[in-house]
C-alpha cells in the first residue's frame, strides 16, 4: 500500500499549488509501506491539509471511522499526555490504529521530550502522526522531535509554502490542471488581493474553474468584476472602525481577518495608512482649516476624502496618533517582539487602537 508521502504527492497531479514539493528526511525512496511514525511539518497549509486528508482516508479505509484518533486541531496545541497514554492501548476492531496529534508547534520542551521518549517503543500495529504548523520565527517544530520520529523508523515530511514570487506561476499551472486558462496578470492580482495563504488561493482557483468551465479563461477584467475581495473589505472596515473608535466593530473586523488567515503585515500597512490620513485631517481641522481645504490635501478619491473628514470632525488628533502607535506595536509583536499568537496580538492592538481613536481626549 502507498505511504502517506506518496499519496500526498499523487494529489499534486490535480492540485499543483497545494501540493508543492516536499522534502523528506529519508534519503531512500519509500518502500510504500506505512511507517510507524510521521512528523508532518512546515508552513504550507495546503500541502499539510492534503497529507492529513490522505491519512484520514487511509485510516477509515482500513479500520472504519474510529481507526484514527485525533488529539487537537489547528486552533491550539494538542494534549501530548493524552497522546502518550493512548500509545499502548489495543484495538479490538481495526488491524492498525492511527493517532494524530496536531499543534505540536505549541508544545513545551518538556512535553515534546515526553512524546519523543514514547516514540521509542511503539506497538507494531500503530502509526503516530504529529503535525507542527510552523510560522517562523515564533512557531517551530519542537527540538528533537524529528530525530525521535526517524529513530522510531518513521519519516519527516516537510512542506514549505512557496515564496510570494512563485505563487502566480503556480496558480497558472493549477488552473491548467483544472482545465481552464488563468492569465498571469490575473494570477498576480489574486495573490495581491487574497494574500499568500495557499489554502485560500486553492479554494479561489477551484471556484474560478467552475465559473470558467472546461477550456475557459479568466482575465484581469473578469476578476475585477467578480472576485469578492473579503480581505480588503474587512481591512477597510477595521481601519474605519479604529478611526471612529468603534471597538465592537473593530474587533468584529479583526476576527473576520483572523478567520480568513490574513497575514499581519498587509493589515498593519492598510490600518497605518488610514490612520495617517485621519491624523492629517484631524490636525488640519483642529488648526481651523475648512473641511473642503482638508479634503483637497488628502490623496484619495474626493468622496472618500469627504467621508474621512466627516468621520474625524470633533475627534482628537492626539488620540489618532496614539492609535497609530498601537498599530505600530502590532507590527513589532508580529515580528517576534512578543509571545502572542498573531490572532491574539491583532485583537489586543485593535482594542488599544480603537480605545484611543478619534473620539479620545487623552
Amino acid at each position: 500500500m502507498e505511504a502517506i508521502a506518496q499519496a500526498t504527492e499523487a494529489a499534486g497531479t490535480t492540485n499543483t499549488l497545494a501540493c508543492v514539493s516536499a522534502s523528506s528526511s529519508s534519503k531512500t525512496k519509500s518502500s510504500g509501506a506505512i511507517k510507524p511514525a510521521y512528523l508532518i511539518v512546515g508552513t504550507d497549509e495546503g500541502k499539510i491539509g492534503a497529507a492529513l486528508s490522505r491519512l484520514r482516508a487511509r485510516a477509515e479505509r482500513e479500520g472504519g471511522p474510529g481507526a484514527l484518533e485525533s488529539f487537537g486541531a489547528g486552533d491550539g496545541p494538542s494534549d501530548p499526555e493524552a497522546l502518550i497514554a493512548a500509545i499502548p492501548s489495543m484495538s479490538l476492531m481495526a488491524e492498525r490504529r492511527y493517532l494524530l496529534a496536531d499543534g505540536a508547534e505549541r508544545w513545551t520542551a518538556k512535553q515534546a521530550a515526553a512524546v519523543s521518549a514514547a516514540l521509542d517503543d511503539l506497538p507494531p500495529d500503530l502509526t503516530v502522526a504529529v503535525v507542527a504548523r510552523e510560522a517562523p520565527p515564533k512557531l517551530k517544530a519542537p527540538r528533537g522531535l524529528a530525530d525521535a520520529v526517524m529513530g522510531a523508523g518513521g519519516e519527516v515530511l516537510r512542506y514549505d509554502a512557496p515564496k510570494a514570487r512563485d505563487l502566480p506561476p503556480r496558480l497558472v499551472a493549477e488552473a491548467a490542471n483544472r482545465g481552464f486558462r488563468l492569465e498571469p496578470e490575473a494570477a498576480r492580482m489574486l495573490v495581491e488581493r487574497m494574500g499568500e495563504g495557499t489554502m485560500r488561493l486553492v479554494t479561489e482557483v477551484e471556484r474560478l474553474s467552475v465559473w470558467a468551465g472546461p477550456n475557459g479563461e479568466v482575465t484581469v477584467e473578469d476578476l475585477e468584476s467578480m472576485v469578492v475581495d473579503t480581505s480588503e473589505e474587512a481591512t477597510w472596515a477595521l481601519s474605519d472602525a479604529i478611526v471612529v473608535r468603534d471597538r465592537a466593530r473593530a474587533v468584529n473586523a479583526a476576527e473576520r481577518l483572523s478567520a480568513q488567515g490574513e497575514a499581519i503585515t498587509p493589515i498593519v500597512y492598510q490600518a497605518a495608512r488610514r490612520l495617517r490620513d485621519a491624523y492629517l485631517a484631524a490636525s488640519e481641522l483642529e488648526r481651523g482649516a475648512p473641511p473642503k481645504e482638508v479634503e483637497s490635501k488628502l490623496r484619495m478619491h474626493p468622496y472618500a476624502a469627504r467621508m474621512l473628514v466627516r468621520s474625524v470632525r470633533g475627534g482628537s488628533a492626539v488620540g489618532l496618533r496614539a492609535a497609530t502607535g498601537a498599530v505600530a506595536d502590532l507590527e513589532w509583536w508580529s515580528r517576534g517582539g512578543s509571545e502572542y499568537p498573531d490572532d491574539v496580538a491583532l485583537t489586543l492592538a485593535v482594542l488599544r487602537a480603537a480605545g484611543a481613536g478619534a473620539g479620545a481626549s487623552e
